[in-house]
């Protein structure tokens, strides 16, 4: 009976991704982000990487492009150039929209909070105003070409003590992410809160945070399961 219930469910997905697809055989995904997006040479398999396995495993088959950069803030060099990269909104078109992608999961708000410096009053990189702002732009343009949009907030940081203002400062940044997934009715996998909920004897969240700032091989199969679901969750509601 199990198994039987089963294929019933992949059936109903992969027919649920026909209609989302337009009747393509896979669906095609596009992360976009910064470097907790991109491939590290530190990590086994990125959350993105993850994906497809996870996704097969409910019937529904994918195409992943990865367009992470490290150090990349949601906006343009012009805005702030502490990282000579191209930035989000710098190569949206490129890496995003050019692929004519059925899904988006967009991933920014850790380079953009960042106050560069030791004054916790100082500015971000990109001001909450800004990010939100840039977000939107991605957000409103995605849905009108028909593109689901998954939003991710942003990991917290685990620093020391006397620079945990920089995580206090981020959490700004994550408020912008949650409203805008509610608002604009996105997919939302909140790495924020998942990681903070995260308890293992003799610790907390750290752990999924080596350096303070990207997620280990634990952390990204925490993201990728997240993002799997809305995945899914998205194509069973469109199916009814």
């Amino acid at each position: 009976m199990k198994i039987i219930l089963k294929s019933i469910i992949g059936l109903v997905l992969v027919l649920s991704l026909a209609s989302l697809t337009g009747n393509k055989d896979k669906l095609k995904i596009v992360a976009f982000g910064d470097s907790i997006t991109a491939r590290r040479a530190t990590i086994d398999s990125v959350f993105a990487q993850r994906l497809p396995a996870l996704l097969a495993d409910q019937g529904v088959s994918c195409e992943l492009i990865i367009s992470g950069t490290g150090s990349s803030h949601s906006g343009r060099l012009s805005d702030n150039d502490f990282a000579k990269v191209k930035h989000g909104l710098e190569r949206f078109e490129t890496d995003v929209l050019n692929h004519k992608p059925d899904v988006v999961i967009i991933g920014f708000g850790a380079n953009d909070a960042y106050i560069d410096g030791d004054d916790p009053t100082g500015k971000s990189r990109i001001p909450p105003e800004k990010f939100k702002e840039n977000l939107v732009f991605m957000i409103e343009t995605l849905q009108s070409n028909n593109v689901f949009v998954i939003l991710r907030t942003p990991p917290p940081f685990a620093f020391s003590a006397e620079r945990m203002y920089q995580d206090r400062r981020l959490q700004e940044y994550v408020k912008v992410v949650r409203s805008l997934a509610k608002k604009y009715k996105t997919g939302l996998s909140d790495d924020n809160r998942l990681f903070k909920e995260y308890r293992e004897e003799g610790g907390g969240y750290e752990k999924l945070l080596p350096d303070g700032v990207h997620p280990n091989d634990e952390g990204h199969a925490i993201i990728a399961k997240s993002v799997a679901s809305e995945i899914v969750k998205h194509i069973k509601k469109r199916n009814k």
